[in-house]
């Protein structure tokens, strides 16, 4: 996924052939993610170079509205990033990551990609009071969780996010703990409690991923 975002999309979308390219690459699609289908779309195009030769591969990629040279560019920028890993002393997973542990991951370098739902809008609300919608082409565009991370804004018509995924506040909390301030308001006793507690906000760059917590 890294490697995948370190390049430009692989996955085309001709003017003339909209439909068709999304037809083909809705295959990839995981509900929730955009970044999981980069690894279901990996998967696919690693299984084909295995099984096909050079030509019926670049026919398959034209016929799947793939660019052959940005998936050679994928290929190559994960190997080197493997034997980056591989040089500090890290090792390969023998199993596949649970998907929140691969969005949490993805998100330590992403937090001021946070956005969280306008309850009136289809709009996000994020860092530093920005508001943004998930780019028509999302798998998430047409149902958008409370709260998602995207791997890109881009200023068009609108602000867009491209390449997001759901993910839980308290991720955010926890992975910008270096990041986010704390308030604290409406202090008292709890006789309930027998300890004196009051309500806790959490701001990560100006976005309340907490509340109204209650907290000693």
């Amino acid at each position: 996924i890294a490697a995948a975002l370190s390049i430009q999309d692989p996955r085309e979308r001709p003017a003339d052939a909209q439909a068709q390219a999304d037809q083909q690459h809705a295959r990839f699609h995981v509900p929730g993610s955009d970044f999981l289908a980069y690894l279901e779309l990996w998967h696919h195009v690693r299984a084909k170079q295995r099984e096909l030769s050079g030509n019926r591969f670049r026919r398959m990629c034209r016929d799947e509205f793939l660019n052959v040279l940005r998936i050679r560019e994928w290929a190559d920028v994960h190997s080197q990033l493997r034997q980056i890993v591989a040089d500090l002393g890290m090792t390969q997973n023998r199993e596949e990551a649970d998907p929140d542990d691969v969005h949490k991951a993805l998100l330590a370098g992403l937090l001021s990609h946070v956005g969280q739902k306008d309850r009136e809008t289809r709009e996000y609300l994020g860092a530093r009071n920005a508001r943004f919608s998930i780019f028509p082409g999302s798998s998430l565009s047409r149902k958008p969780p409370a709260w998602v991370m995207a791997a890109e804004l881009v200023e068009t018509s609108r602000l867009f996010a491209r390449t997001v995924a759901r993910i839980e506040p308290e991720w955010a909390e926890e992975l910008g703990e270096h990041l986010v301030k704390r308030s604290y308001s409406e202090p008292h006793w709890s006789s309930k409690r027998g300890a004196a507690m009051a309500r806790e906000r959490v701001t990560l760059y100006g976005l309340p991923v907490v509340t109204d917590r209650l907290v000693p």
